[in-house]
């Protein structure tokens, strides 16, 4: 534990230290922490109480190290095989246009995705589950692909504010957060995701005064976010398509029922099912149920 409070620490997740860095952490826009994980190993109760703690100031938190890059290299060729024919800047009947040159793409939930190392990866559900519950599901499984060229994408929300009550909605906890794993880095080449930190709290539009933060997610690493942070895609700067993977994970009441009109938003077959590990079988049920 001493090990992994050193670790902690000295990526800031335990605050300001002196009255001057609090006055400041109040005044200012919070920074994106980043954690180190272990990869395999779930960290211990106090590391995820404070990774919480920062992520609900933040709304956004990186973690580095996380998936094995031979699993990324596995996880990028079987994208590859399958889903090229959405690598065009064209409106598709069952994938979403989500801004300039950027598609969203149902994976099917099979093969080298079907490891709990990619749906479940061990450092990052204790705080999955300790922000969610420990029946949160999976909502859904994507690729957003943003194509060579891209341009800057809107500010948005992933989901609205719940209840029709703005005030309220931005002062539940956290109902539905996205995964990000990146088969590419992302960076300023390739492009990110710039965030408003903080801004899952904000009431009504896009807050003014936050000072967007576009952190580099390398192979390897992934990226957790609330779905009621606003956020952007920045531009793709390279000759070649950007494809992350998107796993959104919900509380189980909660159902996406704005962004896929035109696709199942989780898709597996029985087979597929009959392989997951039963600790992980609550994850998806309901995508397997009628209806």
């Amino acid at each position: 534990i001493v090990r992994w409070v050193t670790r902690v620490s000295d990526v800031s997740l335990f605050g300001a230290t002196s009255p001057q860095e609090q006055s400041r952490s109040m005044s200012a826009t919070p920074d994106i922490p980043r954690i180190t994980s272990t990869g395999s190993v779930p960290p211990p109760d106090v590391v995820v109480e404070r990774i919480c703690t920062r992520f609900a100031e933040t709304g956004v938190v990186v973690f580095e190290d996380v998936v094995p890059h031979e699993t990324i290299a596995e996880l990028t060729q079987a994208y590859l095989q399958g889903y090229t024919d959405y690598h065009r800047d064209m409106m598709f009947e069952d994938a979403r246009h989500v801004g300039d040159r950027r598609n969203m793409i149902t994976i099917t939930l099979d093969g080298p995705f079907n490891d709990p190392m990619v749906y479940a990866p061990a450092f990052v559900m204790p705080v999955i589950k300790r922000l969610l519950g420990d029946d949160a599901i999976l909502g859904s499984f994507v690729a957003v692909t943003s194509l060579a060229g891209s341009e800057e994408q809107h500010t948005h929300r992933d989901m609205p504010l719940l209840f029709g009550d703005d005030q309220l909605g931005a002062a539940v906890p956290a109902y539905c957060l996205t995964l990000v794993i990146p088969f590419v880095d992302m960076n300023d080449v390739n492009g990110t995701t710039a965030f408003l930190a903080g801004s899952h709290h904000a009431i009504g539009e896009e807050p003014a005064g936050i000072e967007p933060q576009a952190p580099d997610v390398g192979i390897g690493d992934v990226m957790l976010f609330d779905c009621r942070v606003w956020h952007f895609g920045t531009p793709n700067r390279s000759n070649a398509p950007r494809p992350v993977l998107y796993n959104s994970y919900q509380r189980p009441w909660f159902r996406d029922a704005i962004n896929f009109d035109l696709q199942a938003p989780l898709t597996m077959s029985q087979r597929a099912l009959d392989q997951v590990p039963d600790e992980h079988r609550h994850l998806f049920d309901w995508a397997m149920k009628p209806g």
